[in-house]
């Protein structure tokens, strides 16, 4: 069982959102909705860096098509990697311009309701940033309210980032400068080094008696 899972639309996602958090935990899973469409995507070369096991949910003719899948079975696919790992914080992408981020994001709000017939619940639920998930979502950087110092682990996250530059050569998001000006740029905000950033969707407090 993991003290934390990523939700991911792809293969990058994790490492540019939460890539310092992964780095950071002592057990962490990384759920992949959709396999990409590169066969050589350098993941296990990631997930090595970072530290986190993985498992993927849909094969890679789904990818950017996650519109059409089935949203019942998808949430039930996540839920069942939940209710298997029992973490106690969980990481779903904030909605963008991409349709994958917008089917993930509300697939992993369902998958985490505090309605669950199996009586899991994750204590933490927050939803993380990416270069790009701002465009079309203005003012939304004020909804950020959970940052994590990344600055032991920012040498790792960038490695794990430049491993995928061969696989997603020709997106500047992706470039390493520009994650790490990301961090910077967050980390400014709350007097750190390198941040990370989120917004807490659900915390529970639970205090021993």
């Amino acid at each position: 069982m993991s003290d934390l899972v990523v939700i991911a639309p792809h293969m990058d996602d994790e490492t540019l959102g939460c890539g310092g958090v992964l780095a950071m935990a002592d057990d962490p899973m990384v759920v992949f909705v959709v396999a990409p469409t590169d066969d050589n995507v350098e993941i296990d070369q990631v997930a090595d860096i970072l530290g986190f096991r993985y498992t993927v949910l849909y094969e890679k003719e789904w990818e950017a098509r996650l519109l059409s899948v089935d949203r019942r079975e998808l949430v039930g696919r996540i839920e069942s990697v939940l209710h298997a790992e029992r973490p106690r914080e969980v990481l779903i992408p904030a909605p963008s311009y991409h349709q994958d981020h917008v089917v993930t994001f509300e697939a992993g709000i369902s998958a985490t309701r505090p309605l669950s017939r199996n009586g899991y619940i994750a204590q933490m639920v927050a939803s993380y940033e990416y270069p790009g998930s701002t465009w079309g979502f203005d003012g939304r950087e004020i909804e950020l309210n959970y940052y994590v110092d990344i600055e032991s682990v920012r040498d790792l996250k960038l490695k794990a980032v430049s491993l995928y530059q061969s696989s997603q050569f020709g997106r500047e998001v992706i470039a390493p400068d520009v994650v790490d000006a990301w961090a910077t740029l967050r980390g400014s905000s709350v007097g750190l080094q390198y941040a990370e950033a989120f917004r807490i969707l659900r915390l529970v407090n639970s205090r021993p008696s």
